[in-house]
């Protein structure tokens, strides 16, 4: 018994039970005794009865160790209650106190190191503290003091996961309005001790439940979570979440562009698609998500025929999923024939199609109308606006269309008047609003088509340079030097440290050149004058060495000297960086170069590691990417090798240790098709050494 105990408890035992049914210990007591749970044991030293019920003075009296304690105790009191539950060889128990780490006070942060403290001594799984406690429908088990959740509620195959208790219950409201039935609901309170992903994983095995809806405020333990995702998806089980904070106010940009772009929200986006979650929009889209997975077998894909009984509203219809990412496609014209030769009067019937006001007369040309739309491969659901007495009246067609198709049909009232019980018994689904339809089945469209990348890394044997104790950052000479080792093209260059050499190593390579200066301490060098460009002659070289060199020296610091490399012409600038996210690990983060990445807003992420297809789709998926495929003439860049050149990046982040912080090629210069890719710029930090020795990578 380990989550078990928690989920499935076959004993319990209330602390601070109380007779009063609307209290918070009396709750759990009065739902228990309805449900017809046997071993339940109510503890109250003052009461000999409680709720009809024998109670004990206390958990010693109790006569056998139960799987499960609840403890309705206040915050000072639950921690010595804990411990003579240990004492008692009880190994799982619920918190419902708060006053701890969300209180974001000394005392309450304290008070949950303490718990997280004894947990960690004694291994017993508590769930909370501040958690409103799990409602099992299908076992009938209700260890919960929140009253949304009764006994005699039908179960189904849907979990409800949240890290709010008001969350928890305004979800469950919502989505049972929308039909929806569960296996459990689970609060998960502050995870003291047990997290959100460890439920997670327990619901990916449980065999009553199908699909998982899920209210995030902050994961823990990304890779777990990440585990437990891909769990899911190998049982073809949904999960979909509602991530709340996706707007940013803003990242601090201290040292590095990437840091600006590669935010809280933009992880988790990161961390969903690799692990193919479906990301509802809004609270309600959890409702939506877990409704359409009822329909999950019917639909393949977001692309959608529509057919309206109103021009305006196939117009909205088609505006919505566009907007949401799905897809309208137009109809063959084979197909859109024989819509003509169906339809009274002259119609659309591209796609959408328009039933015109004529169905008010005659209705029967409808089910062979959705039979038609429904032939073409790329369609993936019928959309049917069809409001009120419109619907009434056609129902036997529409149920006709759905009984000889695959395919998902999806009616659309917005009238609200539709007989949900007799669609849902035709497989029928069933909207009364047009945005959430439409964003309802491009999440789980996308969800059901994704193909979710396997791609583990290269594996390469090559490693880094020793890194230097007393750095934060390589230079830019050997932070290319140690990329170049992984397959990152870098551009040629000279390091020189005295005017003669610059002379000299200016007339080898060649005009027009670039001189940067060179050293750990200076990130951004463009800022304090410290790169020249088009330099085309020795004596530009020198007075560009003199002065980058009197500038460094005046801010005090370290010199490593200045480089001289051939200045490019031609070819598109992009970024590419990785930085390491606090909650799930390396992250990559592409889009264009220089200042426009951070001013577009144009960038796309993802979780390390990433193949070179990966890193091709990526910038294909950039809105700028026009200026890589032969924007208004220009010669087309050679992608291929940018996206080879962005895979040996994160080939070798991943090879870089413990003290590789962030790493970041800006830019990445992409020349034309056929030349190649080369990185121009590199920043490389470090964490601080922990010793005094050279540490060496992982």
């Amino acid at each position: 018994m380990t989550m078990e105990a928690l989920l499935q408890p076959r004993s319990v035992a209330v602390i601070g039970a109380s007779d009063n049914k609307v209290r918070i210990g009396g709750v759990p007591v009065d739902l228990l005794k309805r449900a017809g749970f046997e071993r339940l044991y109510p503890v109250n030293p003052k009461n000999a009865t409680v709720q009809g019920l024998v109670a004990y003075k206390d958990i010693e009296s109790v006569p056998e160790k139960v799987d499960l304690v609840i403890v309705a105790l206040s915050a000072d009191a639950t921690l010595p209650m804990l411990e003579r539950c240990h004492a008692l060889g009880i190994t799982a128990a619920m918190v419902y106190a708060s006053g701890y780490a969300e209180t974001n006070e000394a005392e309450g942060a304290a008070r949950q190191t303490a718990l997280v403290e004894f947990a960690s001594r004694t291994g017993m799984k508590i769930a909370g503290p501040n958690c409103m406690g799990n409602a099992n429908f299908t076992d009938n088990v209700f260890t919960t003091f929140g009253q949304s959740f009764q006994p005699g509620e039908p179960a189904g195959n849907t979990a409800l996961l949240t890290q709010s208790g008001n969350m928890c219950a305004t979800v469950f409201r919502m989505a049972r309005r929308a039909g929806v039935t569960f296996s459990q609901v689970i609060n998960t309170g502050n995870e003291a001790s047990v997290d959100f992903s460890d439920y997670l994983d327990y619901l990916a095995g449980d065999a009553a439940t199908a699909s998982a809806v899920c209210y995030i405020e902050e994961l823990r333990d990304g890779p777990k979570f990440l585990a437990a995702a891909a769990r899911f998806r190998a049982a073809g089980k949904l999960l979909a979440v509602y991530k709340v904070g996706a707007s940013e106010k803003g990242a601090e940009a201290t040292r590095s562009h990437t840091a600006a772009l590669a935010g809280d929200s933009a992880a988790y986006d990161a961390a969903f698609e690799r692990a193919g979650v479906a990301r509802a929009a809004e609270l309600s889209g959890l409702a939506d998500l877990a409704y359409l997975h009822t329909l999950g077998s019917k639909i393949g894909g977001s692309n959608c025929a529509i057919l309206s009984i109103s021009g305006a509203a196939g117009a909205i219809l088609s505006d919505a999923l566009s907007l949401a990412g799905g897809g309208v496609p137009t109809l063959p014209s084979n197909i859109q024939a024989g819509l003509n030769a169906q339809i009274p009067g002259h119609s659309m019937v591209s796609n959408p199609v328009d039933l015109t006001g004529n169905i008010v007369n005659s209705n029967d040309f409808l089910s062979e109308c959705i039979r038609l739309v429904l032939q073409p491969d790329d369609v993936d659901v019928v959309l049917l606006y069809l409001p009120g007495g419109f619907l009434t009246s056609a129902l036997d067609q529409v149920e006709k269309a759905a009984a000889s198709t695959s395919k998902a049909l999806i009616v659309i009232d917005t009238f609200a008047m539709a007989d949900r019980d007799r669609l849902a018994a035709h497989g029928i689904g069933y909207f009364d609003d047009f945005d959430r339809a439409a964003r309802a089945i491009c999440a789980y469209g996308k969800w059901k088509s994704a193909n979710v990348s396997a791609y583990t890394g290269s594996g390469t044997a090559v490693r880094w340079p020793a890194f230097p104790v007393d750095r934060d950052a390589l230079s830019e000479t050997d932070g290319k030097d140690a990329l170049a080792r992984f397959g990152v093209p870098v551009v040629s260059d000279a390091l020189v440290g005295t005017l003669e050499d610059a002379r000299a190593a200016a007339e080898r390579i060649g005009y027009p050149l670039v001189a940067k200066l060179v050293s750990p301490d200076v990130a951004h060098k463009t800022e304090h004058g410290l790169i020249r460009l088009g330099l085309n002659s020795a004596d530009a070289v020198a007075e560009a060495f003199r002065s980058m060199m009197a500038k460094a020296q005046s801010m005090n610091v370290r010199i490593e000297g200045v480089t001289l490399e051939p200045m490019l012409h031609g070819g598109v600038e992009i970024l590419a960086g990785v930085t390491r996210d606090p909650v799930f690990g390396w992250m990559l983060t592409v889009g264009l170069g220089g200042v426009w990445t951070e001013l577009m807003q144009d960038a796309r992420h993802m979780l390390l590691p990433v193949s070179a297809s990966d890193a091709e789709g990526m910038l294909r998926s950039l809105k700028g990417f026009k200026l890589l495929d032969g924007y208004r003439g220009a010669p087309k860049a050679d992608v291929s090798a940018a996206a080879r050149a962005i895979a040996a990046l994160g080939d070798a982040v991943l090879a870089g240790g413990k003290r590789l912080h962030e790493v970041e090629v800006n830019p990445l210069l992409v020349m034309p098709e056929g030349k190649g890719a080369v990185a121009v710029d590199a920043l490389v930090l470090l964490t601080a050494a922990q010793n005094d020795k050279v540490e060496e990578p992982a």
